[in-house]
């Protein structure tokens, strides 16, 4: 495999002021924006996260999936139920789906001077599906504890104030629906199970990599139910 050199423009400041996290809304709508427009020209995918989830269940039933999961067994597959539930009661299947990167951390991308997005590299969970999917880390790079060395997947980032200020002005750029909302837990959700659970052990040092499947197990999935949507619903007056 070779790469051609990425040019890379200005970095965010580890900790964001207020204006940034307007102008990062509005500038990752515009970049969604463009990326569903591009949608139809791309070829067809199977890797949803459907098959994702169910491939995930799949390897609680081997004598690996037994051996790696141990004691978290039925946590997992309550949790894998539960997204497979919101896809199939909720319609959360059929949410538009579009290129995005989820591992949007800070140190993934660079900035124009004005603030526009400039490059991208680190393309490892390049997937398409719901826009909703990228939320998660943008909620880490605007929260008021900024980028962190030592780092955890907690759903705090998603109850901030700054969060909310990020999602209105994104909202006013490329209005989001109630739906597309309604799945953040859910997208959050895969998030955990996926990348941290199923994958963890191969997109992380073996150090970090135990320690977030752990915190997944006792903090991650347990907390899900804090993330008020209903506030987000009112904040974007949908």
């Amino acid at each position: 495999m070779f790469y051609r050199p990425v040019a890379v423009g200005d970095r965010l400041p580890r900790k964001l002021e207020s204006h940034h996290v307007d102008n990062l809304g509005r500038e990752l709508a515009r970049f969604h924006r463009a990326c569903s427009l591009a949608t139809p020209e791309l070829p067809g995918f199977s890797k949803t996260t459907r098959y994702d989830i169910d491939d995930l269940l799949v390897q609680l039933d081997s004598d690996q999936g037994r051996y790696e999961y141990g004691l978290h067994i039925d946590l997992i597959r309550s949790h894998c139920e539960l997204y497979l539930l919101g896809l199939d009661r909720d319609g959360y299947d059929e949410l538009p789906a579009t290129p995005v990167f989820v591992d949007w951390n800070i140190g993934n991308f660079s900035v124009s001077a004005d603030g526009r997005f400039y490059s991208r590299w680190d393309y490892d969970w390049f997937r398409v599906s719901s826009r909703v999917l990228d939320f998660y880390f943008f909620s880490r790079v605007v929260s008021t504890g900024g980028d962190q060395t030592v780092f955890s997947y907690i759903i705090d980032p998603f109850l901030e104030d700054r969060f909310v200020q990020f999602l209105r002005a994104y909202h006013e750029e490329f209005p989001l629906t109630e739906a597309e909302v309604r799945f953040l837990p859910e997208a959050y959700r895969f998030f955990i199970l996926n990348y941290v659970v199923k994958y963890g052990q191969h997109f992380f040092h073996s150090m970090y990599g135990s320690r977030l499947q752990r915190e997944a197990y006792a903090t991650y999935l347990p907390q899900i139910g804090r993330l008020d949507i209903e506030r987000l619903l009112r904040a974007l007056s949908l």
